[in-house]
């Protein structure tokens, strides 16, 4: 607002705003956002303004704020290069951060954008996913090594089940039907399934000088603390995946009220990675979290995070919206992106038109009407959906989604939003049929010559928003949670112009 009433365009004051929070702790962008499966801070960022022109950067590495790397491209995207080239609107990887650094931006080391936070959900989720890895090596072996029954002449013993032979080297055993298949292999194939532990990643707890290894005989020597996640914590598993509304209810009454997202993608997008760990753990780049783990750095319960409930419920993609005196409609989004996710993976936040998207005013119209949104959620499922830029033409147009793929004309901009989330997202065929479950939250600004309209609606378990007037003192602000009864929460105000 400062930036707004000094005279500043409303790509200033976005600009200004998401920069603030990208060096909030709390936030899922900037400094503190979620780490990569590589162990560093991969940022994604937005800027659009009232025109549509926009700049973004995905997957930025050593970039404090990737919302400023976003202006930055944004304003050498409008200058022209030799041999008539087109400047870039949108870079990622290392080419964004080298584009930043030629342009004088200061790059930081990897572990200056890493706080204790995001160290601590890093190397929680990092165990879950080695557990995940170890219980599907064991189910493969185990299926590997099950003997195979061929159709041959079965033998009856004298009072007992009849049995069936396998194929060996002459010592076969009879099968039972009532035994477990394990305990039916031959001493050869019991060997064979034995769990292999993964050592390179086997995290055990310091101890001190001249102590014996822990061990059954020694428990003393472990850690009192049990690593299995106390009931109100979200976990990896919290959540259900199929659909199972009333189990995630159930979940959502026994946490404490706070999202509990695993990443910038929504409560429900962790599913995307709770796979296999794709890489060796020595092929880290250096610097980062996880090549501590490389180098055979064992942790205690406090490297791990011994805290409160709260640690798990941390706060996700954030964007910004803005209207300066002039008229013109700006918007931003910035994103660390989901927790543990695939080096190089590109979230919302970076995508014009899935995170944020601007409908400029057309020339013509008396009213002026131009529309920006902001989107957050299970960022591929957004994708599909082209969430912000779908939500921005419905409240543009003034429809919503009817039965049939047809479009009925719709004056009530809250049942717009509530349409958008059910039928034009969670009923979107791209989404409703997938393993992760679609989660969204957008917020929308809507400007006429009448006034400024704002708008909200998410089914995630909560959102945090703040709106603020030229001609207000304080900001209102709303932390809207999802209720048990209604299956989209929304809310709004209008502000008049002066």
């Amino acid at each position: 607002m400062k930036f707004l009433k000094a005279g500043g365009t409303a790509v200033d004051a976005v600009e200004a705003a998401i920069k603030c929070l990208e060096d909030k702790e709390i936030t899922n962008a900037g400094y503190g956002s979620n780490l990569s499966i590589n162990g560093i801070v991969e940022g994604d960022a937005t800027i659009v303004d009232h025109l549509g022109r926009s700049g973004a950067c995905g997957s930025a590495q050593m970039v404090k704020n990737p919302i400023s790397l976003a202006r930055l491209i944004y304003d050498r995207s409008n200058i022209p290069l030799s041999l008539r080239r087109i400047p870039p609107n949108i870079l990622v990887g290392h080419g964004a951060a080298r584009f930043a650094q030629e342009h004088g931006m200061r790059l930081v080391p990897h572990q200056q954008l890493i706080s204790r936070g995001a160290q601590d959900r890093f190397y929680r989720w990092r165990q879950d996913l080695v557990s995940a890895e170890e219980a599907a090596i064991r189910r493969n072996q185990i299926a590997m090594a099950l003997p195979r029954t061929l159709p041959v002449e079965p033998r009856s013993v004298p009072g007992g089940p009849p049995s069936v032979t396998t194929p060996g080297n002459g010592n076969e055993l009879p099968q039972d039907p009532a035994r477990p298949a394990r305990d039916q292999l031959s001493p050869e194939a019991s060997e064979r399934i034995k769990p292999q532990r993964l050592a390179a990643v086997r995290i055990e707890p310091p101890r001190s000088e001249g102590a014996s290894t822990p061990s059954a005989a020694n428990p003393e020597l472990w850690s009192s603390r049990n690593l299995t996640p106390k009931a109100k914590r979200l976990r990896l598993g919290d959540y259900d995946l199929f659909g199972n509304d009333e189990a995630a209810a159930r979940r959502r009454k026994s946490s404490s009220g706070g999202d509990g997202s695993y990443a910038e993608d929504s409560v429900h997008s962790y599913a995307t990675i709770s796979g296999a760990i794709s890489q060796p753990l020595d092929h880290f780049p250096e610097g980062t979290v996880a090549d501590e783990y490389a180098a055979g750095r064992q942790y205690s319960d406090a490297d791990v995070g011994l805290h409160d409930n709260d640690t798990d419920i941390i706060t996700d993609t954030i964007g910004a919206i803005a209207i300066d005196l002039r008229g013109n409609i700006a918007a931003g989004s910035s994103s660390g992106g989901i927790g543990m996710k695939h080096s190089g993976r590109i979230g919302p936040a970076a995508l014009i038109g899935i995170g944020t998207a601007v409908i400029p005013a057309d020339p013509k119209d008396s009213r002026g009407t131009c529309v920006a949104a902001v989107t957050s959620g299970t960022g591929e499922h957004m994708a599909t959906t082209m969430a912000s830029h779908t939500c921005a033409q419905r409240l543009y147009h003034g429809n919503r989604r009817a039965e049939g793929g047809s479009f009925d004309t719709e004056y009530d901009d809250d049942a717009i939003m509530k349409s958008f989330v059910m039928d034009d997202f969670m009923n979107h065929p791209g989404v409703k049929n997938q393993i992760s479950r679609g989660a969204i939250g957008v917020m929308a600004a809507k400007k006429t010559s009448k006034g400024i309209y704002f708008y909200f609606a998410h089914n995630t378990d909560s959102f945090a928003l703040a709106s603020l007037s030229s001609n207000e003192e304080d900001p209102l602000v709303v932390i809207s949670r999802l209720g048990t009864r209604e299956s989209v929460a929304r809310g709004g105000r209008k502000i008049k112009r002066n």
